[in-house]
């Protein structure tokens, strides 16, 4: 076994990437998946057709669809970790906690890595969001479970770094001389921020101006068009009258919340509030809120949720580049035609929007710069493409200051800089 092998494990909402740092080399990012348009991205996903077989990545994708969608298809699961109130879920008589969930998807993540390698890895570098929660309490629960997952994964020493600062030292690479640098980086689950003094050679802690961010990216700005307009079509409003009642009640929040996330809504499914929702579909007031609920059971049962979603997200990024686009989702029973434009998709994600740049006006608070002293802003991640998120960066900061190409594998490579540090006994500025 090699002592001086390091992963570097860029862990994301929707992909992953991993990076080495073995035998004094850096191994940028890795080629995990074959079967991927990019084979160093690694689709987040595990699906199981039954409790003790997995897939994971494009193959995961590719065994649901030959499998005719039978099982349970996991994805964003990371975007759980701060909810203390979601422990994990059954498969079967299985139980699979959030931390076996990540620490099963992590340890593939080794096992492929170790046989590119050829050597056996127990120490990593695992990027972390700026922040999981805006709450402390859930932030500090969120990475006690992710070193939990690592150690499930057989990692036996790992640091967490944060992802906008290991982006930072990824971009240091283009300097020339020293600059005030913001660093956005925009995943599926979270937004992150790093103020951060750069030069080419050398650091201090003391260069890491703030770190801040908010639990809200491109899941929550695809379910903006699950909670304005499509939900409707699953029985988020769907009326109903409990036997011996006189009431006339509405689907409850708790199951039409979940229906709006790609998290969240396969856990429709668990025994409970399947059963709750089978109730409100015998109990419905109207033709029309009963088929509302069946269409909900089409969806789950079809296992379509997967499909359902990457529609959304295809309408989502056809919005970048035109101001009306369809939405057309045609499987037997759930046909569904609905016309959104850019104007809407900026309306509906108002909050989202204004919650992200919150955290960005923290971070230069907290760090004392004004917008104008910055020198360079560089974006990263899928999100930083959306039109409306790039323009309130030009109106903040004039397009000259603005690095708009999107880095996917920023974040990695800062990570096994990190990872070299470490190897070589130096401290990484956290």
């Amino acid at each position: 076994m090699s002592t001086d092998s390091f992963l570097s494990i860029d862990f994301g909402t929707s992909n992953s990437l991993v990076g080495a740092y073995h035998q004094g080399k850096r191994f940028e990012a890795l080629p995990l998946d074959e079967k991927a348009a990019d084979p160093t991205m690694m689709r987040t996903l595990l699906y199981f057709p039954n409790p003790d077989l997995c897939y994971y990545g494009a193959d995961a994708i590719e065994q649901y669809i030959e499998q005719d969608m039978e099982g349970r298809l996991f994805r964003s699961f990371k975007s759980h970790l701060p909810n203390q109130n979601y422990l994990g879920t059954v498969l079967d008589n299985r139980i699979l906690t959030l931390e076996s969930l990540i620490g099963i998807f992590l340890l593939e993540l080794k096992k492929r890595a170790e046989k590119i390698l050829d050597t056996s890895i127990e120490k990593a570098v695992i990027g972390r969001p700026a922040r999981y929660s805006m709450d402390s309490v859930a932030d500090g629960f969120a990475l006690h479970r992710m070193q939990k997952a690592a150690t499930f994964a057989g990692f036996k020493e790992v640091q967490f770094v944060p992802e906008p600062l290991a982006a930072a030292f990824d971009y240091r690479r283009q300097l020339q001389s020293e600059k005030i640098v913001l660093i956005g980086d925009f995943g599926g689950g979270t937004s992150d921020f790093t103020l951060i003094k750069l030069r080419p050679d050398g650091f201090a802690k003391e260069d890491v101006l703030a770190i801040d961010g908010c639990p809200l990216a491109g899941d929550a700005l695809d379910s903006v068009f699950m909670s304005h307009r499509l939900n409707e079509y699953f029985g988020a409003k769907s009326r109903y009258r409990l036997p011996m009642g006189s009431n006339v009640l509405t689907m409850p929040p708790a199951v039409s919340q979940r229906l709006n996330h790609p998290a969240h809504i396969v856990h429709l499914k668990e025994k409970d509030t399947y059963e709750f929702i089978r109730e409100v579909k015998k109990c419905s007031l109207t033709k029309k809120d009963a088929d509302a609920v069946e269409r909900l059971f089409i969806l789950i049962e079809d296992q379509q949720i997967f499909p359902f979603f990457e529609t959304i997200e295809k309408t989502k990024r056809g919005l970048s580049n035109s101001s009306e686009v369809l939405f057309d989702f045609d499987y037997p029973g759930l046909e569904i035609k609905e016309n959104f434009t850019t104007a809407q998709f900026i309306e509906w994600a108002h909050n989202t929007r204004e919650k992200i740049f919150a955290s960005l006006d923290e971070c230069l608070t907290s760090a004392g710069v004004p917008a104008e002293k910055v020198d360079l802003v560089c974006l990263t991640g899928g999100t930083a493409k959306v039109p409306f998120i790039q323009q309130e960066f030009e109106k903040r900061f004039g397009q000259e200051r603005l690095q708009t190409q999107s880095h996917f594998h920023s974040v990695l490579s800062g990570l096994t800089e990190s990872a070299g540090f470490w190897a070589q006994g130096t401290c990484f500025p956290l």
